[in-house]
């Protein structure tokens, strides 16, 4: 069985989705600005009636609602992606050092779901309909918490990177030593029987 070509694939899984959840969760936001700057005659007509200001609240509402989904939804995943990374690193690959790693992402990834990301949900919620001027100690905390929780982002990231460093060259290795045939070249075996 090749476990290492399969914990590549989870840690692979697991890169690339925190990637994807990045560019949705920005994209998002891009999207509201880019329906108030040129809206659909249709949705023209129910902006001047709201007014532009409380259609542009209502509508980052609905993208940090959506993007507060996405990132729950994405924590299970990676909850689900670290055990198996975790196991296959340990069991099947038998590197502890890499195990060790993939159990601080799931730590972390533990820490985020059941610490930071109830807070964030909360504090997102409450502050979804300030003005954007208005100071609000709530809007300072959620930033703050914000920035943890993508500073932890970047800190899995890396060690995945690193898990990838020490799970790619050990396959080469395994390659070289099995592609390894001693050459027999001798001139008088150059014949063709007939």
């Amino acid at each position: 069985m090749h476990h290492s070509r399969i914990a590549a694939f989870l840690l692979g899984a697991l890169l690339l989705g925190s990637l994807f959840l990045t560019f949705v969760a920005t994209r998002n936001f891009h999207a509201v600005d880019a329906m108030l700057n040129s809206p659909p005659p249709e949705a023209s007509k129910m902006i001047q009636t709201l007014g532009h200001q409380n259609a542009r609240q209502l509508l980052r509402c609905l993208a940090g609602e959506e993007n507060r989904g996405y990132f729950e939804a994405w924590e299970l995943a990676q909850l689900a992606l670290g055990v198996a990374l975790v196991a296959f690193l340990l069991f099947g690959v038998e590197k502890r050092l890499l195990a060790g790693l993939a159990g601080a992402m799931l730590t972390l990834t533990l820490f985020q779901h059941f610490k930071i990301t109830p807070d964030l949900l909360w504090m997102g919620r409450s502050i979804d309909f300030l003005p954007a001027a208005a100071e609000s100690q709530a809007r300072d905390q959620f930033w703050k918490l914000h920035g943890i929780y993508g500073g932890i982002e970047v800190v899995k990231m890396l060690l995945a990177v690193t898990i990838a460093g020490f799970l790619f060259p050990m396959r080469r290795r395994r390659l070289r030593q099995r592609v390894e045939i001693d050459p027999v070249d001798y001139a008088n075996h150059r014949h063709v029987n007939r």
